[in-house]
């Protein structure tokens, strides 16, 4: 695990232990080094007091002369040896290098005997050692066990020698080991308590310290997982003063401001309301000068959007209404073309009528004139003959009545199709101009008939008289078959003309169709626009009420709720047309239309 990794509290508890670790290895050497300095001190001590004591056996040997004898001065020196203390109840010995005690304070029943056999619990023969101590230098330390007053068992003992070479004297001095030891121990357990209560206190202390930078720091970054999560109700609400009080103090204001100023907006900005009026806290405040320019932004786009939007309501309420209008002026224009359509209709029956009654005058008349001209040839049998003539007369009489009434009803067909036409107004110019001929071909029809019924007259007249006019017959004759002729020419021009009328009827008849098939299919769409400029018209209602919900700055109307209206039913859409007033299916095949041009009826 990485350092930078760890905790704050284990990153405190780690500096805390390295220190507490140095302090106590500074603390072992400086024990080491004390101890050090105690057998140091104690080694100079013995030096020192060593060197005391031979300088009096060496001012007494010096004494050695006329006023002293060497005798007298040993004794002196030993005398003063023998009482001589130091550091409480350190003594001095003497011996010499045989070795053999000369003075020993404590112990006097050793003085005069030989030591070389004396060693200590370890062997050691420790007063031979302090003759071969003295024997290089003159002097030197010994280290043995030697009973200590108070001690059952010899203890541990340093001791210092020295040799006076006047006299073979060795002059020593030692301390014990065990009381070096008690001083260091007791220096050892004062620090030892020292450091041991200064590492309880320091780590009460780093525990203590460590809980209140690590609890505050944990809770600070909870606190930011739940502004992650979006949760803004958390605070810290720490009483410190101190720079984790002040970072505490710091997050709790950014979550308020986040809570009441960043939240509150948004919320405003969710309930429609653009007015939010953020106070940017400086010229770095890049939350609250994004939200100022997002308000500034969306206040210009909501306004445009709304001016669009109440433009399209009263433009789709425009076209709608137009719509309507089209709509209701279409079905109409279908409905007077249906009427148009079944006048055609009737007069196109009547037409073929027509044309079929004037195609048996046609035959009649063929009849009539192959008659006079047989009448020419048979001149010898014309009286024989006179009653068949006036027999023929009699059927030519009758077929001149149908004319004529083939004539007056043709007539009063043009004045109808005349009516209609000029309902028709500007649609309707054709068919005045074929109203017209046909008007004028009634009239020349009945014009013919009338001449025909006063020839037939005549005849009659001189087939009663033919026994008296018989020289008359044959120019009768010759007028009857001139005017027979004729009538055969008027009543083949009358069979072409309704022919040619019945054709033109049924191309108009079928051009009407179309138109009302065109006009049906122009309903329909009608129809349709206006369902759909209704519905856009709703639409745009609709989405003008959605716009009210958006309050702008600077606008005193209050927020309206969205309440979204249905939408109009929409009429189903006429896929296929209508069928034409003639009862007949369109066909599902585009038709060639028929170009219906004024100059064609003018042979009529």
């Amino acid at each position: 695990m990485r350092l930078k990794n760890l905790s704050i509290s284990k990153k405190i508890y780690l500096v805390t232990s390295l220190v507490i670790l140095i302090f106590t290895l500074c603390l072992i050497w400086m024990y080491n080094n004390y101890r050090n300095q105690i057998y140091t001190d104690s080694k100079k001590q013995l030096v020192t007091a060593v060197d005391t004591a031979y300088g009096i056996i060496d001012h007494y040997s010096k004494m050695v002369g006329e006023d002293m004898s060497d005798s007298e001065a040993q004794m002196h020196a030993m005398s003063a040896i023998r009482d001589l203390r130091y550091a409480g109840n350190t003594y001095f010995w003497i011996n010499d290098t045989q070795p053999k005690m000369i003075m020993h304070p404590i112990k006097p029943a050793l003085d005069g005997k030989d030591l070389s056999g004396v060693k200590d619990p370890d062997g050691l023969h420790l007063f031979v050692e302090f003759v071969k101590a003295t024997k290089s230098n003159g002097s030197g330390f010994v280290t043995y066990q030697w009973p200590k007053p108070g001690k059952d068992n010899p203890q541990p003992k340093l001791s210092y020698v020295k040799k006076h070479p006047g006299w073979n004297w060795i002059i020593g001095s030692g301390i014990y080991i065990d009381d070096l030891q008690v001083k260091l121990n007791n220096v050892f357990y004062t620090v030892f308590g020292i450091l041991l209560a200064l590492i309880l206190l320091s780590f009460t202390l780093i525990f203590f310290l460590a809980r209140s930078i690590a609890k505050p720091m944990k809770q600070a970054v909870e606190m930011l997982e739940d502004i992650n999560k979006g949760h803004l109700s958390g605070r810290l609400n720490l009483d410190q003063t101190d720079e984790v009080g002040q970072l505490a103090q710091t997050m709790d204001k950014f979550a308020d401001n986040m809570q009441h100023e960043v939240i509150g907006s948004l919320q405003k900005l969710a309930d429609g309301n653009l007015n939010m009026n953020l106070v940017p806290r400086d010229s770095q405040d890049e939350i609250r000068s994004a939200f100022n320019k997002l308000e500034k932004d969306l206040n210009a786009v909501m306004r445009s959007i709304q001016n669009a939007g109440q433009q399209i309501s009263a433009n789709s309420t425009s076209v709608s209404d137009f719509s309507q209008s089209l709509s209701q002026s279409a079905t109409e224009s279908a409905a007077s073309l249906e009427e148009i359509s079944a006048s055609l209709s009737e007069l196109s029956g009547q037409t073929k009528h027509n044309a079929d009654n004037a195609s048996q005058v046609n035959i009649l008349s063929r009849e009539a004139k192959q008659a006079t001209e047989e009448g020419k040839a048979r001149m010898g049998q014309m009286i024989s003959a006179m009653g068949e003539i006036s027999e023929a007369g009699q059927s030519i009489n009758k077929i001149i009545k149908v004319i004529d009434e083939i004539a007056f009803q043709t007539n009063l067909l043009a004045l109808n199709a005349a009516v209609e036409a000029a309902r028709a107004g500007q649609h309707g110019k054709g068919f005045a101009v074929v109203a017209e001929e046909v008007r004028n071909l009634a009239a020349r029809s009945a014009k013919a008939a009338s001449e025909t019924a006063e020839l037939i007259e005549g005849s009659v007249e001189k087939t009663s008289n033919g026994s008296q006019i018989a020289n008359q017959t044959a120019e009768s004759l010759e007028n009857i078959h001139g005017s027979i002729s004729k009538v055969s020419d008027l009543a083949e021009e009358i069979a072409a003309a309704s022919s040619e009328q019945a054709s033109g009827i049924g191309q108009i008849n079928e051009g009407l169709g179309q138109i009302d098939q065109a006009i049906q299919q122009n309903t329909a769409t009608a129809e349709e626009s206006a369902a759909a400029a209704e519905e856009l018209s709703s639409q745009a209602a609709e989405l003008l009420n959605m716009l009210k919900r958006f309050q702008l700055k600077g606008q005193n109307q209050q927020q309206m709720s969205y309440q979204p209206q249905p939408a109009p039913s929409r009429p189903a859409p006429r896929n296929q047309p209508a069928n034409n007033s003639w009862g007949e299916a369109p066909s599902s095949s585009p038709q060639q239309a028929i170009a219906l041009d004024d100059d064609e009826f003018g042979k009529f």
